[in-house]
């Protein structure tokens, strides 16, 4: 499979960009005109071949579709009754295109209407699947039972058993949960693995003056071996949005490459069994004693 790059950015829609939320940022950093020509400068300059995109508003998604028209694929989807949505680009060299899906959650907090853009593309002619979310933030101490995001999560993965069991998946976005949350548990149990274990830093938000992780780009465990770009150090006083980081996220960049192939098991002859370069008796001991004889030996 070739190497490619994927983004995942919560852009910050600018209906939800008041001063009072971000103190810290300065007052052009938040201006509507400006922040627009940043955001549009900032992702032209991450370069991704798949770019995933949350909190977007149509009218930035018009420009970005106009301007990334020849190179990219496009689709979009805006939540309802919401000013913005999620959007998945994908460079034409690379991915063929094959459409694109909605996943409206059934589970919701009220007044959000949370949903996945799943879109389907090929690489290499093999089969790839990618997720793009925005999960419904809850307090870390809400039971899994209560959990709206988690419930959201499982949505997805059920979701992605049912359409595409065998094909290579990417589950991208800001999940609003932090790597130890249960929103992940879903995911991480049912073969869905976290491609910046490595990354130092990896916090991609410092909102209310606290750096958290809560941007990821889970990859189908055993299929993709992922390279993490670095991140910036956050701390309680980095002001996000600023003129450099336009929104109250880092964008998160990962190059995943094909997996290394897996080492196929010695072929064992069932006449002549070894273990450890000794000779087993057809019970599976080695010959000279039982299991029961040789437990000092340990």
């Amino acid at each position: 499979m070739t190497t490619f790059t994927a983004v995942t950015y919560n852009v910050l829609a600018q209906s939800f960009a008041h001063r009072d939320r971000y103190p810290l940022s300065c007052p052009e950093a938040l201006d509507p005109t400006r922040r627009h020509a940043l955001l549009l400068a900032r992702i032209d300059e991450l370069r991704a071949d798949l770019l995933c995109l949350q909190e977007l508003e149509p009218a930035i998604y018009d420009d970005l579709r106009a301007r990334l028209l020849t190179t990219h694929h496009a689709a979009y989807v805006q939540r309802r009754q919401r000013p913005d949505g999620a959007a998945v680009f994908a460079r034409r060299s690379l991915f063929g295109w094959l459409g694109h899906d909605e996943l409206h959650f059934q589970t919701q907090r009220s007044g959000d209407h949370n949903l996945a853009l799943v879109v389907q593309l090929t690489i290499d002619d093999q089969p790839l699947h990618v997720a793009c979310t925005h999960l419904a933030w809850q307090p870390e101490s809400t039971p899994r039972a209560e959990h709206v995001g988690y419930h959201q999560m499982r949505e997805l993965v059920t979701h992605r058993d049912a359409v595409a069991p065998t094909a290579t998946w990417i589950f991208a976005g800001d999940f609003n949960a932090t790597s130890q949350s249960i929103v992940l548990a879903p995911a991480l149990e049912r073969g869905m693995e976290e491609s910046c274990r490595s990354q130092r830093p990896w916090d991609t938000s410092a909102v209310n003056g606290r750096p958290r992780k809560l941007d990821y780009l889970l990859f189908s465990a055993g299929r993709l071996q992922p390279r993490p770009a670095t991140l910036p150090r956050l701390s309680r006083d980095t002001a996000l949005p600023s003129l450099t980081e336009p929104s109250d996220h880092l964008p998160l960049r990962v190059d995943f490459s094909p997996a290394p192939p897996r080492p196929h098991p010695a072929v064992v002859d069932d006449d002549d069994r070894h273990h450890g370069g000794r000779r087993l008796d057809p019970a599976g001991s080695p010959r000279g004693g039982t299991p029961e004889s040789r437990q000092g030996q340990r």
